[in-house]
């Protein structure tokens, strides 16, 4: 269905309506700096997309951890005794807040350092 609206509005162009192909070059500002010299042009680096690429994920994980530590450990806990006894709540609660912690500061470290960077 697309490809027939595209053919139609196509047709329907006249070929001085099209831009040329050469387009003429436009003249732009260029800011430099006060030493005269331009600026060195950064090469991008494998690191960065590693951790512009990991980091995000690996935040997810944490907090996806945190969720099914706590929710599992539990369940696994009152099916197995039957009741909840108070130590096993609270490390329950502690690894689980532990892993929601590295998420939080996995995320915020990785985007500070990425606009350092």
């Amino acid at each position: 269905m697309f490809h027939k609206n595209v053919l139609t509005s196509l047709g329907s162009i006249s070929p001085q309506q099209i831009p040329a192909s050469n387009p003429q070059p436009t003249n732009r500002i260029a800011l430099v700096p006060p030493g005269g010299e331009a600026p060195p042009h950064k090469k991008p680096s494998p690191l960065l997309d590693l951790i512009a690429i990991a980091a995000p994920r690996c935040s997810s994980f944490f907090a996806e951890a945190a969720v099914l530590v706590l929710v599992l450990a539990l369940l696994d806990r009152f099916m197995l005794k039957g009741r909840m006894e108070l130590n096993w709540v609270i490390s329950a609660f502690a690894i689980s807040f532990a892993l929601l912690v590295a998420s939080i500061v996995t995320d915020f470290s990785s985007r500070r350092w990425l606009q350092r960077h």
